[in-house]
């Protein structure tokens, strides 16, 4: 594909991909709206798919390559930037905490609470992840559940069981 006197190169598998995510995405969108537009309905199908299109439109431009940059791209095996999976059983233990405890973070939001299973949580998230400072360990995860709490307040028609908030 030339535009102007510039050769691009069309990665057809991710192109075809993207497009097939984009549209199952965008059918789906416009089945549930046409089914029903109350809110309770849509709270998270209509958000998720807006940034699942977003995202779509934004990776886009990856599929077209210039041509005289297609080899220059190649990862090497000894590019520090190469995507890697953890290998190692201290990372893999932190996943598996981290999994284990939005499992209790979700267990726990009936007995303490909304407001305080998500502060938890972000505190949990935090420290395993290495955070150890006490002012981001307390002001991070404040913000965000007041962001949570509020946020979904505000989007749901019916009442949220909080502790205080």
């Amino acid at each position: 594909m030339n535009i102007g006197s510039t050769k691009y190169v069309v990665n057809w598998q991710h192109l075809v991909f993207l497009a097939m995510l984009f549209g199952a995405v965008l059918w789906y969108l416009l089945e549930a709206r046409s089914v029903s537009t109350a809110t309770n309905n849509l709270l998270l199908v209509q958000p998720l798919s807006l940034v699942v299109l977003l995202l779509c439109l934004v990776v886009l431009p990856q599929c077209f390559r210039r041509a005289d940059a297609v080899d220059k791209d190649e990862l090497l095996p000894e590019d520090p930037l190469a995507p890697t999976l953890p290998t190692e059983g201290k990372d893999l233990a932190r996943i598996g905490v981290l999994g284990l405890s939005l499992g209790i973070a979700i267990f726990i939001m009936d007995a303490v609470g909304f407001d305080i299973g998500v502060w938890l949580f972000a505190v949990a998230a935090m420290f395993i992840c290495g955070e150890r400072r006490p002012v981001a360990l307390l002001v991070y995860p404040l913000a965000v559940t007041l962001a949570t709490i509020y946020g979904f307040k505000a989007m749901m028609p019916y009442p949220l069981e909080t502790l205080i908030l």
